[in-house]
């Protein structure tokens, strides 16, 4: 249970000041009436690439009727570009009203990286003995200091470059260095499609190393350490994933990685 100790003051919120204007979809002309706030330029929010998708989304999807969308939160990086979109809208399936809370911020990567010491073969992931590299950080959201989770980051070009994304990511989370040609796509999933559109493609990656190099990763700091991100990288063995880690990422990845073993 949580306690209030002290009540210090009761501090009164005017709400943002809204504008309105109406939007077309460019396929089936559909109107679209937007409300956002007066602080942010309508053509900035419109540019906003996981908006620009959701809205191309919406216009090769019939059923879906949205008529009126409220945007009530913009939150921008330190840079200025928008990271995040909170909306609301009148959605509607078969003349039924869907809950139409939606949370855009667009597609993601992650990376099964599997560092081997010497060419195992053919395993499954509950016989591998073999390490699998998971960067440890604090995680605000669920409360927890340091969760294990694989390598991964937000595709910032509008969906167009997950590979060299998931190479980015792996440079600047862990100091290993792979090639685009390294990565086998397993798949794309929705991790919460109940309220949020993004999409994180996974990837996997084998990588033969010395004992040496991989020692060398154990424990390494790792991530954009003056943005905040303090990650430090875990060697975990395959077979142990499962229970060092209740990130959905890394479960998904080995379950997909298992099913491309078996072919």
């Amino acid at each position: 249970m949580i306690r209030i100790i002290k009540k210090v003051s009761t501090l009164l919120r005017l709400p943002p000041r809204m504008e309105s204007a109406t939007v077309v979809l460019e396929k089936s002309l559909r109107p679209i009436s937007i409300e956002y706030p007066t602080k942010y330029s309508l053509e900035k929010i419109r540019q906003f690439p996981p908006l620009r998708a959701w809205l191309q989304s919406l216009d090769q999807q019939a059923d879906i009727g949205v008529s009126k969308l409220s945007i009530q939160s913009v939150d921008e990086f330190k840079s200025g570009k928008i990271g995040f979109i909170k909306l609301s809208t009148d959605a509607h399936v078969n003349n039924t009203r869907v809950p139409g809370i939606v949370f855009l911020r667009g597609p993601s990567v992650a990376v099964l990286l599997i560092l081997r010491t010497q060419v195992s073969g053919r395993v499954a992931s509950h016989l591998d003995t073999d390490y699998c590299i998971m960067v440890e950080q604090p995680r605000v959201a669920v409360a927890d200091p340091a969760l294990r989770e694989l390598p991964a980051g937000m595709i910032d070009d509008g969906g167009c470059a997950g590979v060299s994304t998931a190479v980015r990511e792996i440079l600047e989370e862990t100091g290993i260095s792979i090639e685009g040609g390294d990565l086998v796509e397993l798949s794309s999933v929705y991790p919460s499609p109940g309220a949020c559109d993004e999409s994180v493609g996974l990837y996997a990656c084998e990588k033969v190393v010395t004992a040496e190099e991989l020692e060398r990763v154990r424990d390494r700091l790792g991530g954009l350490r003056g943005g905040g991100e303090l990650i430090t990288v875990r060697l975990v063995r395959v077979c142990d994933v499962w229970k060092e880690t209740r990130d959905m990422k890394a479960l998904a990845a080995l379950y997909l990685w298992d099913q491309q073993q078996t072919k």
